[in-house]
């Protein structure tokens, strides 16, 4: 058995155990009915929808694996994968800051289960980071993640920093490869996730990285000719 069929082999025995486990859920939520009004638990069950989504389009022929594509706004969608990630960043101390214009939207056109997948894996990336710096460093330092967003030249560019522990040059040029981890027990599978996705969806990406510095992500968005014509809002953007 080659490894792509070993991949989907092992994909969908996830699929089938997520479809078990989600079962429970619903069936805790009938009969605990006052659950449907935490917020805990509805961001629970749409985090278990989209892993759903991106196993499906992992095990469906490629050409029947594109997502919808539709407009997005990016501190929504930020915004809602802080909210799950909420608990671990609260357990390891880390925050997590939304930086933009009050007033401006930022919205893209892609797949959302996509977007959301890329993020995730960002995220998971950045707070792995910071563990290995605060396991490395015995003195105390700030720890936080950052996504600033901006609009240069017709494209909405995007950065996502943290405080980890930070890659030299070579490792940055080995990051995105499949099966390269610099972190402990690590798969090296995150990144190169997060190349695919872009890839896919036409983002632009680089790396910024130093030892015991950090690292910033950027992404830059396509530009459209059309604007999408959503309305702004204003909100509080830090925690």
């Amino acid at each position: 058995m080659n490894d792509l069929q070993e991949l989907s082999t092992f994909s969908h025995e996830i699929n089938n155990s997520l479809t078990l486990i989600y079962g429970q859920i619903q069936c805790i939520e009938k009969t605990y009915d006052t659950l449907t009004g935490n917020d805990h638990w509805n961001r629970m069950k749409d985090d278990f929808s989209s892993l759903f989504d991106f196993i499906h389009q992992f095990l469906a022929p490629a050409e029947e694996s594109s997502a919808a594509m539709e407009p997005l706004d990016l501190i929504s969608v930020i915004s809602e994968i802080r909210s799950s990630w909420s608990y671990y960043l609260h357990k390891e101390q880390i925050r997590f800051f939304i930086q933009a214009d009050p007033g401006t939207a930022f919205y893209v056109y892609g797949a959302r289960s996509k977007l959301f997948q890329l993020f995730h894996n960002l995220i998971s990336n950045a707070v792995k980071a910071i563990q290995q710096k605060k396991e490395t460093c015995r003195s105390p330092h700030i720890t936080h993640i950052t996504v600033h967003l901006s609009k240069e030249q017709g494209h909405i560019v995007l950065n996502l920093s943290d405080t980890g522990i930070g890659m030299t040059t070579e490792q940055q040029s080995r990051a995105f490869y499949r099966g390269v981890s610099f972190h402990p027990g690590g798969n090296g599978i995150g990144l190169s996730v997060v190349q695919n996705i872009a890839r896919d969806l036409h983002i632009k990406i680089h790396i910024d990285s130093a030892p015991n510095q950090g690292t910033t992500f950027t992404l830059i968005f396509p530009a459209y000719e059309q604007q999408l014509s959503c309305p702004t809002r204003t909100e509080a953007l830090t925690k």
